[in-house]
């Protein structure tokens, strides 16, 4: 689950994109750079910590796993509380992109119901030039969810194992759409065309997740026990659920979708020949 993690939002340029010059370049770039990225930093550290590790039990026991693990591969306190440093500040340092992600997020869903609510959070600040009212509630959610924690962190931990499996799920979506109506169809004139290599890539995203879905759900251990019993599965079909029925009750009257002028996009994509 920390491998997908590390490979996890890089869609989040795509969510920004109505504020980037030339979108149409910058957003693949950004996506295409994030994974580039994360490989290049990710694989060969984790390589590394694996063939240093010397205790596997001492590391399943610990409260930190990855402090324990950091510890075997340099068997210096020193070096491991620095390291442990370096990775907080890595993770801060992502806060702020993250809590920028969720705020267009909200707000692009906002922006497509048609109900009082949704437009007072829709409005984008005239000074800021940005949604603010959506940002600001999107960080008091998460604040507020943080706190599941302090209760139960087993079901801190399933919410979230679960919340990346669920960000996988949406990605197949518009493989599964590609595949159905082709690509030339389906997609814009655009920067980035992978041609007849496009439907391999669709078909294997979409094969990837289904067996990916099913080793996630899987128990972390035998015998299963319901304090050790892996709640991603059952989480998945409540939250599946719940999504349709605010589809029936709320969705179908006030979603209007976004509103796209695909021939202005074929001009002004024009120039991408």
């Amino acid at each position: 689950m920390n491998t997908m993690y590390s490979m996890t939002g890089i869609d989040a340029a795509i969510h920004i994109s109505e504020e980037l010059p030339q979108p149409e370049k910058r957003v693949p770039q950004a996506m295409t750079m994030s994974v580039i990225l994360s490989l290049a930093t990710c694989l060969p550290l984790s390589v590394a910590l694996m063939f240093c590790m010397s205790d596997m039990e001492a590391v399943i026991n610990s409260e930190l796993p990855s402090l324990e693990v950091m510890y075997q591969a340099t068997k210096s306190k020193g070096v491991t509380t620095f390291l442990s440093v370096w990775l907080l500040v890595v993770y801060a340092a992502s806060i702020p992109s993250q809590w920028v992600t969720c705020g267009r997020v909200a707000w692009a869903l906002a922006r497509d119901i048609n109900s009082p609510s949704a437009r007072y959070f829709a409005k984008v600040d005239d000074k800021l030039k940005f949604p603010v009212r959506t940002t600001v509630a999107s960080f008091g959610f998460v604040a507020i969810y943080s706190l599941l924690y302090l209760v139960s962190s087993g079901a801190f931990n399933t919410i979230t194992n679960s919340a990346i499996l669920f960000l996988h799920i949406t990605y197949v979506v518009p493989q599964g759409i590609l595949l159905m109506k082709g690509r030339a169809g389906a997609l814009p004139l655009r920067y980035l065309k992978l041609g007849c290599l496009g439907y391999l890539c669709n078909a294997f995203v979409i094969l990837w997740i289904v067996i990916l879905g099913v080793f996630v759900c899987l128990p972390l251990g035998l015998p299963v026990e319901a304090e050790s019993m892996n709640y991603t599965a059952p989480v998945l079909i409540g939250l599946f659920g719940l999504v349709i029925l605010l589809w029936y009750g709320l969705g179908r009257v006030a979603f209007q979708g976004p509103q796209i002028d695909r021939d202005m996009m074929q001009e002004v994509n024009s120039g991408l020949k």
